[in-house]
């Protein structure tokens, strides 16, 4: 980490009587930054960001470090890394220390990734289409479980509004099939009929303020082609710019809503450009990092659930990305990104949102366009396999007839080099995700759920409602509200982890059980 002085970007460092310490000597100082990704609707520019701050921050006094005045206080900096002028970065004091991650404190940037002004005016029609998809689809097999009480109020509200509107229109002496006779409006019809107009007018424009963005980001179509590569060229330059900054020793990626679908691919993208990074040379500490790595995603291939090989996951993935963490960054060969944090995530129903089924997806996923944590372990070919051998420490099956299966694989070059593929980021980055079961869909949040069981059973899921219990009103907007559950806070403060401390899962696969 380069030396900083300490008032080379924020507070001025200060006595504990308040008053300014003057110019001390440059000292190492430990920075990372915080990237929240917003989620859907008109969100303006700093309104999503400042309220995260000020809950996993300014109101989490286990963070902060004494002996100075407003330990708490956050200063706000133009930053064009943000890719827009109207958005600032969020600069904190540093924290109190964290044994075994930063001895002396660490001072914390967050910048918000900001698209909405990439994806706006979604046309009627485009949304249109997305809701169809949505709508017109077996509900049996194509709808989960969990939507599937929301999808069907969706369609009775649907055709509510639509025999109500025909009602209102229909003459009354009108003779309709099979002797149906239809009640007279009277004189309400002509109150029927603006009422559903005015309706429909208010509901478009709700709703397409609300979910246009999902449609428009969602789905593929020719007409938002470009809106998607500029969102992910916005947030992939930021990324790059913060990774390259060599202040930075760690970036925590957060996504809620919306924004987690976002978040996920950016990862993605991100880390299969890292080519260098995702290269270790044979007898290296990051060799042997990854030796252990796959060992634990070899144990967790066959117990996902047992509560000791998710420990062997979470430590052996913490040692490799620390050790990658540490390399030198004018090599090109270091991985910065430590975490994902997922919040109120739609990846639970990626089946649903994303792909056309099941099927659907857990082929893009083992087609590696869709990563998953653990990543997809792979058959070596014959040449790799012998290598993986020959190298020793590698998982290899007891039965010599079946085929060695690893996420990474030997270049085969002098240097004795071994690659993760492109589709593994989660080798070296934490997931937590953060739901809120739902009780008749409006209590709770049923936009949310459990990412375990979609995209690997390295991913800890932590349930609200098992902490703190059911909610009693909508939550999908509340994570970090501070009135919120203390418990909820909690969580969410634990899965952000300012200071990067090893703890223990909150929640594991139900019947989890160490042996």
């Amino acid at each position: 980490m380069a030396e900083r002085s300490p008032n080379a970007d924020g507070p001025p460092e200060t006595t504990p009587a308040g008053k300014p310490a003057g110019r001390a000597k440059p000292f190492p100082r430990a920075k990372q930054a915080v990237v929240l990704v917003h989620g859907m609707g008109e969100q303006r520019p700093m309104d999503t960001i400042k309220g995260f701050v000020k809950t996993v921050w300014q109101l989490d006094p286990d963070v902060h470090r004494g002996g100075v005045s407003d330990p708490e206080a956050v200063w706000s900096k133009p930053d064009e890394r943000a890719g827009s002028l109207e958005l600032r970065r969020i600069t904190t004091r540093d924290s109190r220390r964290s044994p075994g991650a930063f001895k002396n404190g660490v001072r914390s940037d967050f910048y918000e990734l900001y698209w909405a002004d990439l994806t706006g005016g979604t046309p009627w029609e485009e949304f249109r289409a997305w809701l169809a998809t949505l709508l017109w689809r077996n509900p049996r097999r194509n709808v989960p479980a969990r939507l599937r009480s929301a999808w069907l109020a969706l369609w009775l509200v649907t055709l509510a509004f639509g025999l109500i509107g025909l009602w209102a229109a229909i003459p009354p002496e009108t003779q309709l099939p099979f002797g149906i006779a239809l009640p007279d409006a009277g004189g309400w019809r002509w109150l029927i009929l603006p009422v559903i107009a005015a309706g429909t007018v208010a509901l478009h424009r709700e709703v397409q303020k609300g979910f246009g963005r999902v449609a428009r980001y969602t789905r593929a179509t020719p007409s938002n082609i470009a809106a998607r590569k500029a969102v992910r060229e916005r947030g992939l330059a930021l990324l790059q710019a913060l990774h390259d900054d060599e202040d930075y020793g760690r970036i925590i990626l957060v996504g809620p809503s919306l924004g987690s679908i976002l978040a996920y691919e950016l990862l993605a993208f991100f880390w299969a450009r890292q080519g260098a990074a995702r290269r270790m040379r044979e007898g290296t500490p990051e060799f042997e990092a990854l030796q252990r790595l796959e060992c634990a995603a070899a144990g967790l291939e066959t117990e996902p659930d047992n509560v000791l090989r998710l420990a062997a996951w979470d430590e052996a993935q913490r040692d490799l990305r620390r050790r990658l963490a540490a390399r030198p960054l004018e090599t090109g060969t270091r991985w910065i990104l430590s975490d994902l944090v997922t919040v109120g995530s739609p990846l639970a129903h990626a089946e649903f949102l994303i792909a056309a089924d099941r099927t659907d997806l857990e082929r893009r996923q083992v087609e590696r366009e869709m990563p998953i944590a653990p990543p997809v372990r792979e058959p070596l070919e014959p040449g790799n396999e012998k290598a993986a051998r020959a190298s020793g420490g590698f998982p290899m099956p007891d039965d010599p007839t079946m085929p060695a299966c690893l996420f990474s694989f030997p270049m085969r070059d002098e240097a004795k080099c071994w690659e993760l593929h492109h589709a593994a980021p989660f080798a070296a980055v934490r997931w937590a995700n953060l739901h809120d079961p739902a009780r008749f869909i409006l209590f709770g949040d049923l936009i949310s759920g459990p990412l375990r069981p979609v995209l690997g059973p390295a991913i800890e899921d932590i349930d609200l409602a098992a902490l703190r219990g059911p909610a009693s009103h909508f939550t999908h907007s509340r994570y970090w509200h501070p009135e919120a559950d203390g418990a909820a806070l909690a969580a969410l403060r634990r899965a952000i982890n300012l200071l990067d401390e090893p703890r223990a899962r909150l929640s594991t696969a139900k019947g989890a059980e160490p042996r």
